[in-house]
């Protein structure tokens, strides 16, 4: 009785197929790390009374929906982009740090010449973030894209957008670490008696909380997105591999200075035009709305052009490919 030899042929599942790039891999990882951000508060700090989670429960709150939009843009890539996963990573890292240097740098020399010519620096600091943070971060994104073989303009959208995540989850952590200590100088300010509402909002946690919520909202909005269309604009204008400035990048340049300087000074902006009427601060919110609804339908123009001149037909992972993969 003869027996057939045992086929070395792989066979084909989805098991094969990495984790990520499974079809509602970004959805498991969101929500994944926020419950198990949930769960370090709740659990090892507040149930166990553990203040060592405190650094990781912040690091995570950071970069969250970073990281989540990290992923998507991996399992976007294609082989015509010159773009690695590997090479987002690197731009997240070396990229951030390099962009958040320089922009602290330039944010700090905005506020003295401010403060010198006796405006109030804050606000300043505000109108003309856009100016100093987009310039920071396009020369982290040349330093890090400067021996990449192949520069596209999509490939610029992920390097970009790449090192725009870095920026933001360091700008995070300041962000939610700050919310953490007004929450603790509020806390030490309760007298014996509080109502229970003050004493839980006063509660660094919820401080904290609230940083990172409102962050995690509009992490895909900000810096990623004015990022990826400057970097976008400047691959598009390369010439044999070398980068160029054009009347094209300045405007660009131009465009994502405004739409940052107007999302970061649009509360200081209405007391300007409004002065004697501080109730019309209320409208900073339904503004932010409107230029979240700007900000992605310009994105959207932007990125169809980009695959339509590239000859791709959308930024998502083809079916074929996930299951090749």
């Amino acid at each position: 009785m003869s027996h057939a030899a045992p086929s070395t042929t792989p066979e084909t599942s989805d098991t094969a197929v990495p984790l990520w790039r499974h079809a509602h891999a970004p959805a498991w990882f969101f929500f994944g790390g926020l419950a198990l951000w949930l769960f370090l508060l709740l659990v090892p700090h507040v149930l166990l009374g553990n203040p060592a989670v405190i650094p990781a429960w912040i690091l995570l709150g950071s970069g969250l929906a970073a990281s989540t939009l990290l992923l998507i843009m991996a399992r976007r890539l294609q082989s015509g982009d010159g773009v690695t996963t590997a090479t987002l990573l690197w731009a997240v890292l070396v990229g951030g740090f390099i962009a958040i240097t320089l922009g602290s740098t330039f944010d700090s020399l905005i506020g003295v010449a401010a403060t010198d010519a006796g405006e109030n620096p804050h606000d300043i600091g505000l109108f003309f973030a856009g100016v100093a943070e987009e310039l920071a971060k396009i020369i982290a994104v040349v330093i890090v894209a400067w021996r990449l073989p192949v520069k596209t303009a999509r490939g610029g959208l992920f390097v970009g957008g790449a090192v725009g995540i870095g920026f933001a989850v360091l700008e995070n952590l300041w962000y939610i670490g700050q919310g953490w200590a007004d929450g603790v100088e509020a806390s030490q300010k309760l007298t014996a008696g509080s109502p229970p509402l003050e004493t839980i909002l006063s509660h660094p946690a919820f401080q904290a909380a609230g940083a990172a919520f409102a962050r995690t909202i509009f992490d895909p909005v900000g810096h990623p997105l004015w990022t990826a269309l400057f970097a976008a604009a400047l691959f598009a204008a390369t010439r044999n591999g070398r980068f160029r400035i054009t009347v094209g990048v300045l405007l660009t340049y131009l465009l994502v200075a405004v739409m940052h300087g107007l999302w970061d000074g649009n509360a200081v902006l209405w007391g300007l035009l409004f002065p004697s009427m501080p109730v019309l601060k209320m409208l900073a919110v339904p503004a932010l709305i409107v230029l979240v609804v700007a900000f992605a339908l310009i994105w959207r123009a932007r990125v169809r052009r980009i695959n339509r001149e590239a000859g791709v037909v959308s930024l998502h992972v083809p079916r074929r490919e996930r299951k090749q993969a």
